[in-house]
């Protein structure tokens, strides 16, 4: 079934919630709040559209750039409160998410944002020695929103992984969407790495290499 994407914070553990005891709904206030008690906003696809359109109008070519940042400040912001509630819930008020198995961390934190609508997603961490992080978004909510544009438009999902894996590897890393579904392709695709590694895979894009011949290059 799909769910629309809420718009609220992240802060959300378990791998076992569902929405029905995710949300909390407040018919007296007309309101929704997510399990910690953050208050939520259920949003269209149309609405995403519109927001992006709108932005590109107003902004032009700097639009995603705009959206990236947006996804990576609230990285940042949410992986500070995500830490601080691992180290309470799963480590015992004593040990830190750098101390905790990565695969575990990683999904502990996405999957409220699979719950709210960001779609599922498949983590690759085989090529941590390399500093490369791949990661595949299967049901985009922004890429589902948009007409077959023939280019990247998941720039907030890019600027999110960038935001979040700053901060967890405790250096600046960037991303880049190298594959997006509307692009005509079934799921998108992404790059997270240092900055060199980003301007390669970024440059392989644009010349129409495919999400596979960029993992290979930078692998």
């Amino acid at each position: 079934m799909a769910i629309d994407p809420v718009l609220g914070g992240v802060q959300g553990f378990h791998n076992y919630y569902t929405p029905d005891e995710f949300f909390r709904h407040d018919p007296t206030e007309g309101s929704i709040y997510l399990r910690d008690g953050q208050r939520a906003a259920k949003i269209s696809e149309a609405f995403i559209n519109g927001l992006h359109t709108g932005i590109e109008e107003e902004v032009g070519n700097s639009s995603g750039l705009l959206m990236y940042r947006c996804g990576q400040e609230w990285a940042l912001a949410d992986m500070k409160r995500f830490s601080a509630r691992m180290r309470q819930e799963f480590g015992g008020g004593k040990l830190d998410i750098w101390q905790m198995n990565p695969a575990f961390v990683w999904e502990c934190w996405w999957w409220p944002l699979a719950i709210e609508g960001y779609g599922g997603w498949t983590l690759d961490l085989s090529f941590a020695d390399k500093d490369i992080t791949l990661i595949e978004i299967r049901n985009s909510a922004v890429a589902k929103s948009m007409k077959m544009v023939g280019r990247p438009v998941c720039h907030m999902y890019a600027g999110l992984f960038a935001g979040a894996f700053s901060f967890f590897h405790r250096k600046e890393l960037q991303s880049i969407e190298v594959q997006c579904y509307a692009m005509g392709n079934d799921v998108c695709k992404f790059l997270v790495g240092d900055e060199k590694r980003v301007n390669a895979a970024e440059f392989w894009r644009e010349e129409g290499a495919s999400a596979q011949t960029i993992r290979e290059n930078l692998a």
